[in-house]
């Protein structure tokens, strides 16, 4: 089950690509999540190096890098 603090770093982490500051926004809830223990150290790296570049999404790097996202994507996207 998730608490209203979790859905609202959920809504963060799904910050549409190519807003202005998205990446920023999307790395900060990456942290959030992190530091849950709900996400791997390996996928937070990726939202680290996409957090400059809005247009990216940091799912689809890490599925091109081979990061397996399945686990935390279940349960957030």
């Amino acid at each position: 089950m998730q608490n209203s603090e979790q859905e609202h770093q959920r809504k963060l982490l799904l910050a549409k690509d190519g807003e202005p500051g998205s990446g920023s926004t999307r790395y900060a809830a990456a942290m959030f999540f992190y530091q849950a223990n709900m996400m791997s150290a390996e996928l937070l790296e990726i939202y680290r190096r996409c957090s400059k570049f809005d247009a990216e999404d940091p799912i689809d790097v890490a599925k091109y890098e081979g990061i397996d996202v399945s686990e935390f994507a279940l349960g957030f996207i």
